[in-house]
């Protein structure tokens, strides 16, 4: 089982691990020496496009893909350019899936909502000759509680699929 793990504009792959910040692949190897698995693991520094793109022409592909970016649409106005964010990783991310394989989307933007994220992970599915099961929709715990008026409080959502070729 091999698992790449894009976080805030790094990647990680259990096996590989793209983290932002000298200081983040520090403790990501220390964690792992901790865990006695530090033989399995690559870490990474580096812009995640660019680190997805490189793995993909490197043919490394993975049996489970995690995007975790920063909010890419922190005010309204930056919508448009924001989902076109959100739907560039999830594309570059299906260049690096195995045939089946499982992608997780995350977006911390108050501003999308999960059916748009699904629409975005569809988009970059079929543009990719793949199609989407979706095996669970996920939010915020409790530590970060939704305010009933104020939709924009459940601003955390996730998105497991299974990604097959068609």
């Amino acid at each position: 089982l091999i698992v790449l793990l894009v976080v805030v504009g790094i990647v990680v792959v259990l096996g590989v691990i793209v983290l932002w910040g000298v200081i983040a692949l520090a403790l990501a190897a220390q964690n792992a020496a901790l865990n006695g698995v530090e033989g399995r693991m690559r870490f990474i520094e580096g812009q995640a496009d660019a680190e997805i793109q490189r793995l993909a022409t490197a043919g490394e592909r993975f049996d489970i893909v995690v995007l975790d970016p920063p909010a890419f649409i922190k005010r309204r106005k930056d919508q448009k350019t924001g989902e076109h964010a959100y739907h560039k990783l999830n594309r570059e991310a299906m260049a690096v899936l195995a045939e089946e394989a499982i992608l997780v989307s995350a977006s911390c933007s108050m501003h999308l909502s999960e059916s748009a994220l699904l629409e975005i992970m569809q988009l970059a599915a079929a543009q990719a000759g793949r199609t989407l099961q979706v095996l669970e929709f996920l939010g915020q715990g409790p530590d970060h509680p939704v305010q009933a008026a104020i939709p924009e409080t459940r601003y955390l959502k996730t998105i497991v699929a299974r990604v097959m070729s068609v």
